[in-house]
């Protein structure tokens, strides 16, 4: 993660005298690297920004389409959600090179979009886990009360750490900002990594859940543990690479920037597999997508039925007045 007071010489660290986004010649030089996308970047960014708005759109209506009145809201699933879009909006403003009490808001609302997406992606494995192994608590605690408050804990905690990094950051205490970024990113993965062996240890020995079903609820835990695992792993050892460059003056290397940027972009085009394409009801999503233009074809087919179906009657009445007239 990326902070406002980061810098290779502790003689040119933020003064707290000073407006918190004045930086000098040698911050910005680093934040040039940091929100200064290269060409490249910046077009990958963008092409991503139109193929994950376009299948997060399909996602939407597709969620939409699954929330019924006798079917259970998917809470941790709507929010995740919510994390995808803030993502995909706000990712590509962040490669225009300007710097500036907005753009640095941006970011940490972009920073925690992702904090909070991995938080809930670490709920959706906790909450597999625990369906399998303890189906009685779960049925008993599964309420919406517990649910909205668990919630509110995800969106919470990631803020006030947010809020402490930057205090700290604007201390010129770099170091001790990107350890806590590192530790907050890396937390999470313990759990993800216990829930996905927990699950699979437990459906091993189950005979209730069928082999589809077993497929289905191992799918959602491999691919949150991909996710985590494959978008997010390169972002937290690029953290690490900086925090001993500020603190051993080593040399920031931007392609792992980009690179870890790019992947960590690519989470909520992945996220839409998660919830859409592994529900077990995902062929009612495509019926949901599929109706109306059933619907135009059968009342296309029914009305040229019924057209050809009274050409014929006429045909009919017609040969038999002509049958009529030729025997008078």
């Amino acid at each position: 993660m990326v902070y406002t007071g980061t810098s290779t010489n502790r003689t040119s660290q933020l003064k707290i005298s000073q407006v918190p986004w004045e930086i000098d010649d040698l911050k910005w030089t680093f934040l040039e690297k940091v929100l200064c996308g290269s060409t490249f970047q910046t077009v990958v960014m963008w092409t991503l920004f139109f193929v994950e708005f376009l299948v997060m759109s399909l996602a939407f209506y597709g969620l939409c389409c699954l929330i019924r009145p006798n079917h259970t809201v998917p809470v941790f699933v709507i929010n995740l959600f919510i994390t995808d879009v803030i993502q995909i909006c706000f990712r590509p403003i962040l490669n225009f090179c300007t710097f500036s009490v907005i753009i640095a808001f941006i970011y940490y609302i972009y920073s925690l979009s992702i904090i909070v997406n991995v938080g809930f992606m670490v709920c959706i494995s906790v909450e597999r886990y625990i369906m399998i192994k303890y189906p009685v608590w779960y049925r008993l605690h599964n309420t919406s009360k517990n649910l909205t408050l668990i919630c509110l804990l995800v969106w919470a905690i990631p803020c006030g750490l947010i809020v402490i990094n930057v205090i700290i950051a604007l201390h010129g205490n770099a170091t001790h900002a990107f350890i806590i970024s590192t530790f907050v990113l890396l937390m999470p993965y313990p759990l993800v990594v216990f829930s996905f062996v927990g699950s699979w240890k437990a459906l091993s020995h189950s005979v209730a859940v069928t082999p589809n079903e077993q497929k289905r609820i191992l799918g959602i835990l491999a691919l949150v543990l991909f996710n985590y695992t494959v978008l997010f792993m390169p972002s937290i050892v690029q953290s690490i690479i900086m925090m001993f460059s500020f603190e051993h003056g080593l040399r920031f290397h931007g392609y792992l920037f980009t690179l870890s940027g790019i992947l960590v972009y690519l989470n909520p085009l992945a996220d839409s597999f998660l919830y859409v394409f592994l529900r077990r009801d995902a062929n009612s999503m495509f019926r949901c997508l599929c109706c109306e233009k059933l619907h135009e074809n059968q009342t296309e087919n029914s009305s040229s039925s019924l057209s050809r179906r009274g050409e014929v009657q006429i045909s009919i009445k017609t040969y038999r007045e002509t049958t009529e007239l030729e025997s008078e």
